[in-house]
């Protein structure tokens, strides 16, 4: 069975965190000044303070807890960007990271995975901060949600996905260039039919479907003048409601959009050479926004 994981989207830190700031340049005063307001009561001294602490911009020996105290603060007096700072926070906490020096560790992967559902009270608190941020308009919080899209298991995510892209265009945002072909890989699975999978479940899901179409198209022989090059995919349907689906309890916009537990088939028909195959695709929800799959051919003809 292979797997498909989900990656923490990759944004910056901006400590100067005023709309239109200009670049900080001393970092350790810009962090004191805004201790200084954060402790006045300044809701964003307190905004900015939290992102220091989980930059590193101040020195503190366990950031994390007090970074989520000053965001939750923040947010209880009506602070939108606390929000999205709250989910900072999560994708930044070495607790929730299961990628060390840059390197999947699997195993820390599977415990976060098994994390009980009613063990999650900061991953959901950091989720709606962010469906709270981007409900308002917040632009990095927009940006933010939608490399989160791409990189979770949920139907609806793929729709979810090219709304969030074209509401960005309308708004006259622009696409950060690494998301920009997985938006438009979005738009054309869609073209495709229905599927319950996230963008970057689709690609990696792909290719063990690619080859099971290819060895039915090709025989067993691998007949050499059918190349692999000129299979495509053609059509997704046949696709089943997900079975013992549970889903993280966010707000909306965000609602129903990481499963937890769940899976489901569907059918996916490949064309090339002049034949036509069909391989069922089985899915189940790993617990941490990713998905393992599995492919096994219906029918060639």
């Amino acid at each position: 069975m292979n797997r498909s994981i989900s990656l923490i989207f990759p944004f910056s830190i901006m400590l100067a965190a005023l709309a239109h700031a200009e670049p900080v340049v001393d970092l350790p005063r810009t962090c004191s000044l805004a201790r200084e307001a954060a402790d006045a009561g300044d809701l964003m001294g307190a905004i900015v303070r939290a992102e220091c602490l989980i930059s590193g911009g101040e020195k503190n020996d366990d950031p994390m807890p007090l970074a989520r105290q000053l965001a939750r603060q923040a947010q209880a007096k009506g602070s939108l960007a606390a929000g999205f700072v709250l989910y900072e926070i999560f994708a930044l906490d070495p607790k929730y990271s299961y990628a060390p020096g840059g390197k999947v560790d699997m195993n820390r992967y599977n415990a976060l995975a098994a994390t009980p559902v009613a063990q999650r009270g900061e991953q959901i608190e950091a989720l709606n901060g962010l469906s709270s941020a981007v409900s308002a308009g917040h632009e990095r919080a927009v940006t933010t949600t939608l490399g989160y899209l791409i990189t979770t298991i949920a139907p609806g995510n793929l729709d979810r996905t090219i709304g969030i892209a074209t509401g960005m265009q309308r708004a006259k945002m622009s696409i950060p260039p690494a998301l920009a072909g997985d938006v438009q890989l979005a738009q054309y699975i869609k073209k495709l039919g229905v599927s319950q999978t996230s963008v970057s479940t689709f690609k990696n899901a792909y290719g063990s479907a690619l080859a099971a179409a290819a060895l039915q198209i090709r025989g067993i022989n691998n007949d050499a003048a059918c190349e692999v090059k000129d299979i495509k995919i053609v059509r997704i349907d046949g696709v089943e409601p997900i079975a013992n689906a549970v889903y993280l309890s966010l707000n909306q916009p965000l609602e129903n959009s990481y499963l937890v537990q769940g899976s489901w088939s569907e059918s996916w028909t490949f064309a090339g050479c002049d034949k036509t195959a069909t391989v069922k695709m089985l899915f189940t929800a790993d617990g941490w926004g990713g998905a393992h799959y599995s492919s096994s051919p219906i029918k060639l003809h």
